[in-house]
């Protein structure tokens, strides 16, 4: 039982946002945290920078960094799952639950997820409801951890960090949760390919790693970043011209198969 339980741990129910937020503003000042906090704005501020609309609404764990600091969206803001003291605030300018957003549907132009969906009891829930204010046309660009990684290896074991409490969600299968939302996946942007170490020195001595993996564009990042579209078909109305010379053909269309069936053979026997 001893050794079943270093590599197989139990679904034990993860706590909600606002109970985890405080422990993870907290890692992410760690060594290690800023360092993944570096690497992700660099990959993610070229994507954001390239999004355009009226309204961005930035969500995350961290208040360390600004994904939105280089969009040219005027109107940006920062939402919170939990309230903390100010040397440790989240950073958000409204506290919400991320189950139920406080925003009309179709009323964000870009949305961006920092690690919400990698601790939330009900990642798809979050999901559903971020695609659901996002307008049709919109982006959303969600920054997770990638379970088939180095980093991701060592959240298989029992520990007190708190990056290992959460889910082992992987970029396909969020693609496929996003496809069923009426969400297109583009690219996957990876980083973080080093051991994930508590020691600065450390992690500048393994920095060859990180060349390697992004010379040789590897899938087993730390995180990975995707961003998706939102596609929804509309409707579109045929008008008929009534006044034209050519009057549209009106006939009578059998209610089911079999009618219509029982019509050919009847036209057939005469």
């Amino acid at each position: 039982m001893e050794r079943q339980s270093l590599f197989q741990r139990r679904r034990e129910p993860l706590p909600s946002l606002a109970q985890a937020c405080p422990d993870l503003t907290r890692w992410f000042s760690s060594d290690l945290g800023k360092e993944i906090l570096t690497q992700q704005l660099a990959l993610a501020q070229p994507l954001v920078e390239g999004l355009f609309g009226y309204h961005l609404m930035q969500a995350s764990l961290a208040s360390q960094v600004d994904f939105a600091a280089c969009s040219r969206i005027n109107h940006r803001f920062r939402l919170s799952p939990c309230e903390m003291s100010p040397s440790e605030r989240c950073g958000g300018d409204a506290l919400v639950e991320f189950e139920q957003l406080p925003l009309p549907s179709e009323s964000i132009d870009v949305a961006v997820l920092h690690h919400l969906l990698d601790f939330s009891p009900h990642p798809h829930q979050v999901l559903r409801e971020a695609a659901r204010v996002l307008i049709p046309g919109g982006h959303m660009v969600v920054i997770g951890f990638n379970p088939f990684s180095l980093m991701g290896l060592t959240r298989m074991f029992r520990s007190a960090s708190p990056y290992q409490r959460g889910n082992q969600l992987r970029a396909a299968r969020l693609a496929d949760w996003m496809n069923l939302l009426d969400l297109q996946a583009g690219a996957v942007e990876r980083g973080f390919f080093r051991f994930p170490l508590q020691h600065r020195e450390l992690l500048a001595k393994t920095a060859w790693m990180e060349r390697m993996g992004n010379r040789w564009h590897l899938p087993c990042g730390g995180f990975y970043i995707i961003v998706a579209r939102k596609e929804v078909a509309r409707m579109r109305t045929i008008k008929l011209n009534w006044r034209g010379e050519k009057k549209p053909a009106i006939s009578a269309v059998p209610s089911s198969p079999r009618v219509a069936a029982r019509g050919r053979h009847n036209k057939n026997s005469r």
